[in-house]
């Protein structure tokens, strides 16, 4: 897998979550994505499509139990592709 910077990770990550719920661009790193941004499961699987397509990688189900913020999430991704997290 292609070592991906924290800056690239989540730029998908925000970009992401802004296509599919508008309005949450200002959204900290640490805010819980669930309540925060109002996702659901199916609206976290969304998250997870839109940021495998801006990324061109497979995220595992594990990474995303674990992670529950978009700092969360990026540390996740970026020790899956090899960054720095």
């Amino acid at each position: 897998m292609t070592e991906l910077n924290l800056a690239t990770i989540e730029s998908a990550i925000r970009e992401a979550l802004e296509a599919i719920r508008p309005g949450t661009a200002g959204l900290g790193g640490d805010a819980d994505l669930m309540q925060e941004a109002d996702l659901d499961s199916i609206g976290v699987m969304d998250l997870v499509m839109e940021i495998e397509d801006r990324l061109d990688l497979s995220i595992p189900v594990e990474t995303l139990a674990q992670a529950h913020t978009i700092n969360g999430l990026r540390a996740g991704i970026a020790q899956l592709t090899g960054g720095a997290a």
